[in-house]
């Protein structure tokens, strides 16, 4: 059986007004944009959604914050073989 992906849109459309306009496309976001898709378990993607309504972030902006953290550890780790 197929999982359902869930839509932040049902979940947190009062919370997200109070994001900043400078927050909507994400830290820094001047590039051209590309999405980036993935399958993780149901509960960390409540809770990932429950924390960026908490802090007042996008979850494109954690997830662009989140995915230069992971490069930087991977990239040092890379460079010490």
């Amino acid at each position: 059986m197929p999982q359902k992906l869930f839509s932040l849109n049902v979940f947190l459309p009062k919370c997200c007004a109070k994001i900043k306009p400078e927050q909507r496309l994400g830290i820094g976001m001047t590039e051209e944009a590309r999405e980036v898709r993935g399958r993780i378990p149901k509960s960390l993607k409540i809770a990932f959604e429950i924390a960026c309504a908490r802090l007042e972030i996008t979850q494109t902006a954690a997830l662009e914050e989140a995915i230069k953290e992971w490069l930087k550890k991977h990239e040092s780790t890379s460079s010490d073989k």
